[in-house]
């Protein structure tokens, strides 16, 4: 049985799930009522692995994803110089107009 699950959430931001979880299981079919009640033990089961595991994960998102997510270096591979902004010219031009600064 393979589960499909494909999740989008947007509010201050575009967050996208799309997730393939594989669950290998049999059942001896017998009866209807104990099919019926083996099929949903089985889903049951293979549902809570499943939330378990997005659980595990989400608790790890701030320490390991957002971090690779992230670039380290600017293209230019250079740290950005925050200590002298004044040197850009964007940063002139709105600190003339807004009459602060040098």
């Amino acid at each position: 049985m393979l589960l499909m699950v494909g999740a989008h959430y947007f509010e201050e931001g575009n967050v996208q799930l799309d997730a393939k979880h594989e669950c290998k299981d049999s059942t001896i079919i017998q009866a209807a009522e104990e099919s019926a009640i083996s099929i949903a033990s089985i889903i049951r089961h293979h549902e809570t692995e499943y939330l378990s595991s997005l659980e595990a994960s989400y608790s790890n998102l701030p320490d390991t994803t957002f971090k690779d997510l992230r670039r380290k270096l600017p293209v230019t591979r250079t740290l950005f110089p925050w200590h002298n902004t004044m040197q850009f010219s964007l940063t002139r031009d709105i600190s003339k107009e807004l009459g602060i600064g040098k």
